[in-house]
């Protein structure tokens, strides 16, 4: 795949918040859904959840936002959410941390993600709860949407793993925040969990980017799906131990249109 091409790839999604502005609400929607998040969201490197919920609503009056960013942190998209604000949501899903927990993996990925992403100070657990508690009270003062957050899926398949037990961590302020601002967190990561297989045991996750490329290469280049490239690498969920194949992106969709169902 040539770079130019890779590159057009990792810019916003086509149905950005940026757009529909521009567009506006198409007359025949009844209800608006604004989903929030990183690259799990953005759905290019990525299973696309967002177009598995599109193809699954849009024939009954949902129009589905794409707000998902490549590589962003919780206090990414709080600088962002503006946009989606402006957008009028009637609903606001948010799938945003897997890039906090990742980057507490080293002083390497600690060191790419604050120079990539611009970070004003160090990602600590602590930091996240404030920017996931400030992302909630922007969207509660600034619209009447419903708002979903979705826990965090694993990182890498070794459940007992140090990461895993960080994301553990990750999870539990996001369901006491979900509690204390009065929202749904939907429980992504056990639903995931049960789709592992119970003797499985996956290669470990060691925080190399090699991987991300590979999968690049497998599904852009040799046109594998993502569940097949997830196989080739001895994994039944994630691709390259941090993004999503279609089995676990479907998890998400049938999560969020669970709750769009059973709240209309």
């Amino acid at each position: 795949m040539k770079i130019l091409e890779m590159r057009a790839r990792m810019r916003a999604p086509e149905n950005n918040p940026g757009a529909f502005l521009e567009r506006g609400r198409q007359t025949t929607t009844r209800t608006l859904v604004v989903c929030a998040g990183d690259s799990i969201t953005h759905g290019v490197v990525s299973a696309n959840y967002v177009e598995m919920l599109e193809r699954r609503f849009a024939a009954d009056g949902y129009e589905f936002v794409n707000a998902g960013i490549n590589g962003q942190l919780a206090y990414n998209l709080l600088q962002r959410l503006e946009n989606v604000v402006a957008c009028r949501p009637d609903v606001v899903t948010v799938l945003i941390g897997t890039n906090d927990v990742n980057a507490t993996f080293s002083q390497a990925w600690e060191g790419t993600y604050r120079k990539e992403q611009k970070l004003p100070e160090k990602p600590t657990l602590a930091w996240y709860r404030l920017n996931v508690e400030r992302i909630i009270d922007r969207l509660q003062s600034g619209t009447d949407a419903k708002i979903v957050l979705l826990d965090l899926p694993m990182l890498g398949e070794d459940l007992a793993s140090d990461m895993n037990q960080r994301v553990n961590d990750y999870n539990a302020v996001l369901h006491a925040v979900a509690a204390e601002k009065r929202v749904t967190c939907l429980p992504l990561h056990e639903s995931l969990r049960t789709l592992l297989p119970q003797y499985h045991t996956p290669p470990p996750y060691e925080g190399k980017k090699g991987p991300v490329l590979r999968v690049w290469i497998k599904h852009f280049m040799q046109r594998k799906s993502w569940d097949a490239v997830s196989a080739d690498h001895g994994l039944e969920l994630l691709t390259d131990h941090i993004h999503l194949n279609d089995k676990a992106a479907a998890v998400i969709a049938a999560l969020i249109g669970d709750f769009l169902l059973s709240t209309r």
